[in-house]
């Protein structure tokens, strides 16, 4: 038996996370209309986020999504692996930099590295970018709730999750993900393990 360990969420972290998710909803779909920064840098911050809380659902989906958009190879293996220490623009990375400190901190970043964001961006550009990472942690963390449940049913213990949760945040993104699951089994190349 295997131990299921990813972070998932819980009814506070629910809440809150899905109230900062609808709060940015309208700049997120601004954003994605008419973004104020690159999508590359979009997929590079949706990615440093997902680094962190190791949703394989968002890792696919944004890995595909950065590739298109034109982030190159070696520095997605770079963010996907955590490390964001060379980057190859100081600007971009201030901002993948912050989103992986706010998944490590689980929503609740330092101030300096707030200041850090600020200081590098404008107003509308960093409104961007909270939008991102505010829709991207919420889908990682419905992600990896999902594969709790998914990893329950299958006899793995999991940890740090209740059951009763698991149901109910599952039957409001189980569509999304087992289409996603779907949708990399038809693909060339990669695809998403079933648990």
């Amino acid at each position: 038996m295997t131990t299921f360990r990813k972070r998932v969420f819980t009814p506070a972290t629910f809440i809150i996370s899905l109230s900062k998710a609808v709060i940015y909803s309208p700049l997120l779909i601004k954003a994605l209309i008419k973004p104020a920064t690159s999508r590359a840098l979009r997929e590079k911050v949706m990615l440093s986020t997902t680094s962190v809380n190791d949703c394989r659902y968002c890792s696919w989906v944004h890995t595909n999504l950065a590739l298109q958009n034109g982030v190159d190879l070696d520095e997605l293996n770079q963010i996907l692996s955590g490390v964001t220490g060379d980057l190859n623009n100081d600007k971009e990375a201030v901002a993948v930099i912050f989103a992986q400190h706010f998944a490590e901190q689980q929503g609740k970043p330092e101030t300096n590295l707030k200041g850090q964001l600020n200081a590098v961006f404008n107003g509308k550009q960093k409104r961007e970018i909270m939008a991102y990472i505010h829709a991207i942690y919420f889908s990682n963390l419905s992600g990896n709730t999902f594969d709790a449940l998914l990893a329950r049913f299958k006899g793995d213990k999991v940890v740090d999750s209740q059951f009763w949760f698991e149901v109910v945040s599952s039957l409001i993104s189980w569509p999304i993900f087992t289409a996603i699951m779907l949708s990399s089994r038809k693909s060339k190349g990669t695809k998403l393990d079933v648990l």
